[in-house]
């Protein structure tokens, strides 16, 4: 009787697999998130990214991903944005959903696909996710209504590749 193995018959596919990784964030007034498993791997906003020293000081790296993907034009309403610290071990960013739950029974939601593109274009109101020079990520969602909202739960997916 033979039994199945938990390991790949080529060693190629486990670098060719992605990983999901799911982010969470319970809204706690207008515009305000904290993280449901407190970290010091992400930083979030909702306006804008306060500068490029914030980015900077969360990632470990100079510039990785400009201040301007995370400016108050690129934000706009209804903007979220996440960059997230992966220890540089991430090889490519197969894409991104994001979504609200709100409402007293949680039901109510807002879905939103998020292109991986080859970097977050600067200044543009616009869904997107990256992968940057180091390998971290990077996403701006545009869920709709989400400015508004004082209490709920925002969710991130992201499909990566690592190293």
């Amino acid at each position: 009787m033979s039994v199945s193995s938990l390991l790949y018959w080529n060693d190629q596919l486990g670098k060719v697999v992605p990983n999901r990784l799911r982010l969470q964030w319970t809204i706690t007034a207008a515009k305000t998130v904290s993280a449901a498993v407190a970290n010091s791997a992400s930083l979030v906003a909702f306006d804008a990214v306060a500068s490029q020293a914030a980015i900077d000081a969360v990632l470990g790296t100079t510039s990785e991903f400009a201040l301007a993907a995370f400016d108050a034009t690129a934000m706009g309403t209804d903007a979220f944005a996440v960059v997230l610290n992966m220890g540089g071990q991430a090889k490519k960013l197969v894409g991104a959903r994001a979504c609200f739950y709100t409402g007293t029974d949680g039901l109510t939601s807002v879905r939103s696909g998020v292109a991986s593109v080859a970097a977050l274009t600067a200044s543009s109101h616009t869904a997107q996710c990256a992968l940057g020079s180091s390998g971290n990520l990077a996403a701006r969602v545009i869920l709709t209504g989400v400015d508004a909202l004082t209490s709920g739960i925002i969710e991130l997916e992201l499909d990566w590749i690592s190293k």
